[in-house]
């Protein structure tokens, strides 16, 4: 069974958090690609939420591209680095 993009229209602002097993993080960062592999976020902070719990919100334009959008998720904690990729989609309004 194929996995099931979450999808949202342009102009959206989209939440995207990430849930830690650690408390706090040394430091948590998120990249965003738009479909034509265009960077519209680069290594932005996320906001700790609470503890492991970190948010951050992306506000899409309605002229952006419609498609899937690659989210890099890298955080640090002391000497160790963790990276996670997953994808929305937006698409245009009708």
């Amino acid at each position: 069974m194929a996995d099931k993009k979450t999808t949202f229209f342009l102009g959206t602002a989209v939440k995207i958090t990430a849930l830690l097993n650690i408390a706090t993080a040394t430091s948590i960062t998120i990249t965003i690609d738009d479909p034509s592999e265009s960077v519209k976020v680069n290594a932005a902070s996320m906001t700790k939420e609470a503890d492991g719990v970190y948010t951050y919100i992306y506000q899409s334009a309605s002229t952006d591209d419609d498609g899937d959008y690659v989210m890099t998720i890298t955080t640090v904690y002391n000497n160790y680095t963790g990276v996670i990729q997953d994808s929305f989609t937006l698409l245009e309004q009708e």
